[in-house]
Formats: C-alpha cells, sequence, structure tokens
C-alpha cells in the first residue's frame, strides 16, 4: 500500500509549514520537514496526502443527531450546534463524521468557509491536492482512562474521556488547565464554616481527592518554558505522565487513526470526482491507448496502401500481357475471363464447335516426322483456323503433308506453293472437319 503525506498547516498563512511520510501500518518513514509549502508538493505525486489545519479555527462537537438522517443530517446539524456558534450559520461549513457504536453523539466540525477556502487556495496553489483535511486537535490520541494534554508554544489541546477535544491558549497555562475542567473543585463548607467549626472542636472537612489521571505530551520548546507549572499541578491531579515530544507534535497527530475524526472536504468542499480529475489520473494511460490505437491505424493504412500498390502493378502487368497475347483487342477489361475464354477455346474448349490449335499442333506433330526435309516456316491461328507457312523439298512432300493431317480427323489444303532455292515453299490451311 502507499505512503501517505501529512502536511500540517500553520496558524498563519505566511508562515512555514511542517510535513513528514507515514506508511501503510501507520509508522514514520522520514522525519519532520519545516519550510515553504511548495517544497512538499514533490512528495505528494503518487501518495495520499492528508492535510492538517488549525485546531484554534474548527469547532468539535456530538451532538446527538438522527440515526438515519441521510442527505438531509446536514440540514439538521446547524440546529444542533447553534447554541454552541458565535457566527452566523450561513457563513459556516458542516462537516459530519461516523458515529461510534458506543458512542450517543455524531462526531461534526464546524469552520468558517472564509477559512476553508483560504486553506485550499494556499495547498493548491503549492500544486498539493489533499484527500483529507483534519483538524489537527480532532487527531489527538484518545485514552479511555486519561484525560491527553498536548501543550505546544501557546495552544493546549484536550481531550477528556468520551468526549470530543477542544483548544485552550495556555497564557497562563494554570488558568488554562483550570478551565480544562483538569482539577477537582473542594466539596464541602465554604472557609469561614471550616474556622467556625474548628473552633467549635469539630472535624475540619477534608476536599475531595484528586480524581482527573491526565498523560500530556509536551513539546521540548513547551516543557522548558512550563516545566514548573506543571510539575505545581501534579498535586491537584490523580496522576500526571508526561511525554516529551523533540520532533514536535507531527509525529503524534500522523500516527493516530483519523476515525472518528470529520474529514473536512464534504459538501461543496469535497474532492473532486468530475471528468478533470478522472482525466487527470487516467490521461497518461488514455494517451497511451490512443498512441498505440494510432500506431495500429499507421500500420493498417501503409499495409493498405503497399496492397493497393500491388494491385495496380498487376493490373498492369495483366493488361500488358492480354495485349501482347490478344493484339487485336483494345478493351482491356475483364482480360482474365476473357483469356480464359480463348484459351479454352484454342484447347478445344467447352463451348465451341471447332477442334481448337492443340489438335491441329497434335496432328502436325505427327505428320512432320514422316516428311523428309519439312520445316515450319510460321503459324497463324484464328477462328478456329490454322494457317502454315512449310518449306519442302517439293510439291509431294507438301501433298502428304495434306494427307496425314486429314487422316487425323481434320482437313488440311494446299492454298499455294512457290519454288525456292532450296525447294517448295507453301501455304497449307488446317481446319476442323466441316470447316470452310
Amino acid at each position: 500500500m502507499t505512503e501517505t503525506l501529512f502536511v500540517r498547516l500553520a496558524e498563519q498563512e505566511a508562515a512555514p509549514a511542517s510535513w513528514m511520510l507515514v506508511d501503510a501500518a501507520g509508522n514514520p518513514s522520514g522525519s519532520v520537514v519545516h519550510g515553504p509549502l511548495a517544497d512538499a508538493a514533490a512528495l505528494a505525486a503518487g501518495r495520499q496526502v492528508t492535510a492538517l489545519v488549525p485546531g484554534i479555527e474548527v469547532l468539535l462537537a456530538e451532538p446527538q443527531l438522527p440515526v438515519r438522517g441521510g442527505s438531509r443530517l446536514a440540514q439538521v446539524v446547524p440546529f444542533a450546534l447553534e447554541e454552541h456558534l458565535a457566527e452566523d450559520v450561513d457563513n459556516l461549513h458542516f462537516a459530519i463524521g461516523r458515529r461510534e457504536a458506543e458512542r450517543t453523539g455524531t462526531p461534526v466540525a464546524a469552520v468558517a468557509r472564509a477559512q476553508m477556502e483560504t486553506w485550499l487556495r494556499e495547498l493548491q496553489a503549492a500544486g498539493i491536492e489533499p484527500q483529507a483535511l483534519y483538524a489537527e486537535h480532532s487527531l489527538l490520541p484518545a485514552n479511555p482512562s486519561q484525560s491527553v494534554l498536548l501543550i505546544e508554544e501557546d495552544r493546549l489541546y484536550v481531550r477528556h474521556p468520551g468526549q470530543p477535544p477542544f483548544v485552550l491558549q495556555v497564557e497562563p497555562l494554570d488558568t488554562a488547565l483550570e478551565l480544562a475542567g483538569l482539577f477537582s473543585e473542594p466539596d464541602g463548607e465554604t472557609p469561614e464554616e471550616d474556622s467556625a467549626a474548628a473552633g467549635e472542636g469539630s472535624e475540619q472537612p477534608h476536599s475531595e481527592q484528586p480524581q482527573c489521571h491526565v498523560l500530556a505530551y509536551v513539546t521540548e520548546e513547551a516543557w522548558g518554558q512550563y516545566q514548573a507549572t506543571l510539575e505545581a499541578a501534579r498535586a491537584r491531579l490523580a496522576t500526571l505522565n508526561i511525554q516529551l515530544l523533540p520532533d514536535g507534535a507531527l509525529p503524534l497527530l500522523a500516527t493516530q487513526p483519523p476515525q472518528p475524526a470529520c474529514n473536512l472536504r464534504q459538501g461543496p468542499f469535497g474532492l473532486r470526482t468530475g471528468f478533470t480529475d478522472k482525466w487527470k489520473r487516467w490521461r497518461v494511460a488514455a494517451m497511451l491507448l490512443v498512441g498505440l490505437i494510432g500506431l495500429n491505424l499507421a500500420a493498417k493504412g501503409a499495409e493498405l496502401w503497399r496492397l493497393k500498390q500491388t494491385e495496380h502493378s498487376l493490373d498492369a502487368a495483366i493488361e500488358q500481357t492480354f495485349r501482347e497475347a490478344m493484339p487485336g483487342e483494345r478493351n482491356a477489361a475483364n482480360a482474365r475471363r476473357r483469356m480464359e475464354a480463348q484459351l479454352n477455346a484454342a484447347r478445344g474448349g467447352t463451348g465451341g464447335s471447332g477442334a481448337g490449335i492443340l489438335p491441329m499442333l497434335g496432328a502436325l506433330g505427327t505428320a512432320f516426322p514422316q516428311i523428309p526435309g519439312a520445316k515450319l516456316q510460321g503459324l497463324n491461328f484464328r477462328n478456329n483456323v490454322l494457317d502454315l507457312r512449310v518449306q519442302a523439298a517439293d510439291v509431294g512432300s507438301l501433298s502428304r503433308l495434306e494427307s496425314l493431317v486429314t487422316g487425323n480427323g481434320l482437313e488440311a489444303k494446299l492454298q499455294s506453293s512457290s519454288n525456292t532455292t532450296s525447294g517448295v515453299e507453301g501455304n497449307v490451311q488446317i481446319t476442323s472437319g466441316g470447316a470452310p
């Protein structure tokens, strides 16, 4: 699981902030850093971010609210806290926490809307978008048998068992401790009545024994300033355990589970979950997906272009072959079908009545070896008629050629002959039986 960056804002907007990393188990994974808020932005990337805001600005309470308030619960809260608020409820922002089973009240936090806007503006200007925003004293440790104090600079943070925490100024500290309700009040008669009773020999009433058990967390700076006051307070407390915080209060607050604390990022100040924020979260993946689709389309487009070029080349080659094979044809449309028809016809094809060129050439192949000195000078085949130009020794050889071809089921006619220095050259026409 990812780490969480805890950022604590100072009460003064220009004052340095402090921050630290906490692992998934709630243990610090680094030291506390103090400085400008923008310096913490680099650690926010890829981590959960929780911001702690000054508790002096936030009122925490646990009013009794309807168990099943639903969406109307937020409308009830201002009226439940009205007697505790000095400011107009219209100027306040209310956050509601989760009610614990053993408690009768529901955790509620109230803060000025203008103050919320200031905190969020300050964080966003530094490049930080926190998922949670808590009042710092809401993360003060809870103890079922002790009142827990945090003394830091001029602030006293108090959490009594089973009660919401609150913040007081510590100057003077002894008065702040009185206001926090840590000291038991004497129980008995007035001092004058005590003196009179003593003069009559009656027993003097004893004050109630201190009942408050206190666990105080004190920063080193505050310990140096208030040590004497705290030591003097021991006599008025049942117990007082003091733990020093050498690194300040942030490690204590950041390692506490936030429930039942109220996340102030609710309602109009809730974490944005619209398209813009979803786009920021997924834009890298979306850009990679678009890039992948683009590359795939480019590859498909390049392959289609290459196939088109190959198709054009094949069409050109077919047309050239067609024109070479059929020089009298001007139209090359359906070249393959037409050439196949011509080839079938030349083979004695399936649809015509003629013998075709192959039977004629077969007959010539049988006849020529039987005529000594006969040579084929040229041939032309058209419309199922084969015209030959033959060189022979004499006219008798040409007549023998006619006879041999005709004996194979064809009809051969000597059309003309002429004498040459080497013998006789004649034109012989071969047709299928019955052809003109």
